[in-house]
């Protein structure tokens, strides 16, 4: 077998998922540059408008579970690739919406379901695998790509401007099939053993063939228990449920109202769309950062990463909910800038977290349910958001929940306790039926 020692393949995918993050998530969240515009032409109301994400969110959730399942079974590679391709056209199919049930179909359901299979559920499936001592190292690249997708705003509301939302949502589309679908059949593979390498590239971890025993860490508490993780096992642990609200809260509630609604918000104050657009961009810029610094956790814990990310992130939420007008840009700014750092440091936290606790040959299924969680919180996020501001004329009741959302989804870590999980190497004997997609 052979030992890789130049780049590390597995590096290679940790690359290829920051460029799907960037232009996947990009076009999802771009959606808030939209948003005006649709609100503007259809004179729809904003909770109306915001469940379009809500739908979208939803349906990514429902589809999570199966995203993992596939994975599973049929190779990353071609559940991604499938993905893409339903994802890109429910973008274009969106460019022909005039009802708000066109976009809950096509940008909702279309999209919602094709972003799940190509994005965070598939990679936090393959990249486990591939790292063990330096998950939280390779979690925080990934969500770096991930701060990409906010760095899409300005050149989204300028897109919105030449070619109108509906060719914005065309150019989408096309730009996602031609960047994404060949990196992805080049570069991702499953597990390191199908390149006959070992996770992280370790000497001291031996090469095993398909047709052998695998050499998979397994994860066990304290007591030194062993576990061999299922979905139904794993259902039976309040770790798991723990695990799943920290994203319902952090990504779903927090993230997804406030990346809803903060252009629209900034709009509302008195800033442009392209000027809002530019500034928000900037939570893309600090997220990315924010990811880098996450790497520590692999040194002072998931846990105690999470607090210091989630302390900065609801700083700038709190600045955000007192501005009143334009007249006072450097608070937009800050808002943009901590909340950005803030959710770069909590979310490969969470990933890592996941890592640490469930591992084994059947996890895929498991990483799809906590991801469920995450896009449950979503669908409500940015409906509510919208409710909330047609009911009382204000954002300042949403902002406020959010920060508590951001709170409780960083006390679900350190209850989850993933410091007090240990990764130890063993030999069990089963071999994988999936069939992969070499």
């Amino acid at each position: 077998m052979k030992r890789q020692t130049f780049i590390f393949h597995g590096w290679l995918i940790v690359a290829t998922g920051m460029v799907v993050y960037a232009f996947g998530y990009g076009a999802r969240y771009s959606f808030s540059v939209i948003f005006p515009s649709l609100v503007t032409e259809f004179g729809w109301p904003r909770d109306t408008t915001a469940a379009m994400l809500s739908v979208h969110m939803l349906v990514y959730g429902l589809t999570a579970p199966a995203a993992g399942y596939l994975v599973d079974k049929i190779g990353p590679r071609r559940t991604m690739v499938s993905g893409t391709v339903l994802f890109a056209l429910g973008l274009a199919v969106s460019a022909l919406g005039s009802e708000p049930w066109h976009f809950y179909l096509t940008f909702g359901v279309l999209a919602g379901a094709g972003l799940c299979l190509s994005g965070a559920v598939p990679f936090t499936t393959v990249i486990k695998n591939w790292f063990e001592k330096r998950s939280g190292v390779a979690f925080s690249l990934l969500y770096f790509g991930g701060g990409g997708a906010f760095v899409w705003y300005p050149v989204v509301a300028i897109l919105i401007n030449w070619v109108s939302w509906r060719g914005t949502f065309l150019t989408e589309s096309i730009v996602l099939t031609l960047a994404l679908v060949p990196i992805i059949l080049l570069i991702v593979r499953y597990r390191p053993v199908d390149m006959g390498l070992s996770p992280d590239n370790d000497p001291s971890t031996p090469v095993v063939p398909r047709s052998g025993a695998d050499h998979s860490p397994e994860v066990s508490n304290q007591g030194g228990v062993v576990v061999d993780w299922t979905l139904g096992r794993a259902a039976r642990t309040l770790r798991f449920w723990l695990l799943c609200l920290s994203p319902f809260c952090v990504w779903g509630i927090c993230q997804t109202l406030l990346v809803a609604h903060h252009v629209v918000f900034a709009m509302d104050v008195g800033y442009s769309n392209t000027h809002a657009s530019s500034v928000l961009s900037l939570f893309g810029v600090t997220f990315a950062c924010g990811c880098l610094a996450g790497v520590v956790s692999d040194w002072i814990g998931r846990e105690g990463t999470m607090t210091i990310g989630t302390a900065i992130g609801i700083s700038g939420i709190l600045v955000l909910t007192l501005v009143k007008d334009a007249s006072r840009p450097w608070m937009l700014y800050y808002y943009a800038l901590a909340l950005g750092f803030g959710q770069g440091m909590t979310a490969p936290a969470i990933v890592a977290s996941v890592a640490d606790v469930f591992r084994g040959p059947r996890v895929g299924a498991i990483i799809g349910v906590v991801w469920f969680g995450y896009s449950v919180g979503g669908s409500i996020g940015p409906w509510l958001g919208g409710w909330i501001f047609e009911v009382y004329g204000s954002y300042r009741l949403a902002f406020i929940l959010a920060m508590a959302s951001y709170a409780l989804g960083c006390a679900a870590i350190w209850w989850a306790a993933p410091r007090k999980m240990q990764v130890r190497a063993r030999k069990p004997a089963w071999h994988p039926s999936c069939v992969e997609d070499h």
